[in-house]
């Protein structure tokens, strides 16, 4: 089982993309930031018991706290892969680089 670290998330999307990520979902910058941070100090393993306690002390709906774990960790996916994608074409370009003397 993969452990996921929504905090850490979080963190490093902003709030910038936070905001983003819950604009289609109905929230304000302020109420994205603030379910997004509630999700993550709630989330230890469990979903549905991060989305419970999210909407419980956001008085945000559970379908929209929903949406927006979900989003959110598709945009961290997205982003990791994203790094992960130009890493290796650094590599490649420096080991091609080195083979054809450049």
């Amino acid at each position: 089982m993969l452990d996921i670290d929504l905090g850490k998330i979080v963190t490093t999307l902003g709030e910038n993309t936070i905001a983003d990520v819950g604009e289609p979902l109905g929230l304000d910058r302020e109420l994205s930031v603030k379910a997004a941070k509630s999700l993550a100090k709630n989330f230890h393993g469990n979903k549905d018991e991060a989305i419970a306690a999210a909407a419980e002390e956001t008085g945000i709906g559970k379908d929209v706290l929903e949406a927006m774990i979900t989003k959110l960790l598709e945009e961290a996916r997205t982003q990791a892969m994203g790094a992960v994608k130009d890493q290796a074409a650094n590599v490649a370009k420096g080991m091609f680089g080195k083979f054809f003397g450049r």
